[in-house]
């Protein structure tokens, strides 16, 4: 563990960590997480899964870093999961700059099972850490001749202003430079306590389906559980529907 920092006003904490050597990369394919664990105070095995997070200027040779959510230790399970959350714990109050964790790569999440090929067009519903998955995918998709996407969309939804923190100057980079091809749309809203169809700007925000459309939905289990629901309520097919 090489440095611990909050991002920004943000309610999330980045964790930065070095490899064994300044030459080694972690290759992950696209929407997959690494396995993090490490034995905590109690010599119990403690195990969190978490997709890598690059700022945009970062170096990915001989480190690697991971966002985790500062919050009550309920409100971390219903972001990340016990597992994962525990594991936050053991990172937040335990581990210190010098420790040593174990690393394994992780499940992986993106796949299109649907019958509409090629896929022209991305709708990411990101909340809370989702964003840094969904951030990656961006970058990945977006370049021209990376893909046989043409459009994107990104609907980021957090219950706290002071969250657009994690990534959104990186969001606007990208919005920037593929204006013509990406929309984002930052909202605030209480997703745990709410439902989707009570905000207007979600709503609007998200695109009708249509063949070639393929939606990612990243975010905790039961954010992912209504927007799923949502979806295939306006005619999104569940195989055209991936939950990161």
């Amino acid at each position: 563990l090489r440095s611990k920092k909050r991002l920004g006003k943000s309610s999330f904490v980045q964790y930065d960590f070095d490899l064994p050597k300044s030459d080694e990369y972690i290759h992950l394919d696209l929407g997959q997480q690494l396995t993090l664990c490490c034995l905590d105070s109690t010599n119990t095995v403690a195990k969190g899964n978490f997709y890598l997070y690059h700022s945009e200027n970062s170096d990915k040779l001989g480190q690697f870093s991971v966002i985790a959510p500062n919050k009550t230790p309920a409100e971390n399970v219903y972001e990340v999961g016990r597992d994962t959350a525990r594991f936050n714990g053991v990172l937040k109050q335990e581990l210190k700059v010098g420790d040593e964790v174990a690393v394994q790569p992780g499940p992986r999440k993106l796949a299109y099972r649907g019958q509409y090929l090629p896929v022209t067009e991305m709708v990411y519903i990101a909340c809370g850490v989702g964003i840094v998955p969904v951030l990656e995918q961006v970058r990945a998709v977006l370049p021209n001749g990376s893909s046989s996407v043409e459009n994107v969309s990104v609907i980021w939804v957090n219950d706290d202003t002071k969250d657009f923190d994690v990534t959104a100057e990186q969001l606007e980079k990208e919005y920037l430079k593929y204006s013509t091809k990406l929309a984002v749309s930052c909202i605030v809203e209480n997703l745990r306590k709410n439902e989707i169809e009570r905000n207007e700007e979600i709503i609007t925000a998200i695109p009708d389906f249509r063949p070639g459309v393929m939606a990612v939905i990243a975010g905790p289990d039961q954010v992912a559980e209504k927007a799923r629901a949502y979806l295939m309520e306006q005619g999104y097919p569940e195989d055209c529907i991936c939950t990161l």
